[in-house]
């Protein structure tokens, strides 16, 4: 049995043995969602402040994200707020009501059971159009709108746009 002094010099297989069971990876979990979600929220921020300062360089963040790997990040974070919230919630209510600490296991299955009820159709989604099994949510409707009004701004390559911009302002 290590003792205080040495627990810190512990291998991760060690770690990974540990006896806390679901509740020590529930919490560990929970801080690990947390984390990236503020991580995501920071980078959001001064992503969305570029359209102020950096409209070029913001164009390019929005073609960037387009990419499936960020398009797998995406379904990452939100699965990240998912269980964090989830887990939230059930860490409110052991919390508020205490009787339901005997119950904690349950809950804790209660609330993984949520995440993933509510991960699968996400996934169909969010990561279907990346994996070629479906269309994005409202292409057709962009398609039409395009066929209608072929000068829209979402509808005019960006090629044509730099040719059509004013020589004063650049727009």
């Amino acid at each position: 049995m290590p003792t205080m002094r040495t627990a810190r010099f512990l291998t991760l297989g060690a770690a990974l043995r540990y006896r806390g069971g679901t509740q020590m990876w529930a919490w560990a979990l929970h801080r690990l969602t947390g984390l990236g979600v503020l991580a995501f929220l920071i980078l959001h921020v001064v992503d969305t402040a570029l359209v102020i300062y950096r409209p070029d360089l913001y164009d390019a963040m929005l073609a960037t994200y387009r990419h499936p790997i960020f398009r797998v990040g995406e379904y990452l974070i939100f699965l990240s707020v998912l269980y964090h919230a989830a887990n939230g919630l059930r860490i409110v209510v052991q919390d508020f009501w205490t009787p339901l600490m005997r119950h904690r296991k349950a809950l804790l299955a209660a609330s993984t059971a949520v995440v993933v009820a509510a991960a699968l159709p996400i996934a169909w989604v969010m990561l279907g159009p990346v994996l070629g099994l479906r269309e994005e949510p409202g292409a057709a409707r962009h398609r039409e709108r395009c066929l209608r009004e072929p000068t829209a701004p979402a509808c005019v390559a960006p090629t044509a746009k730099a040719r059509t911009a004013s020589p004063e302002t650049g727009r």
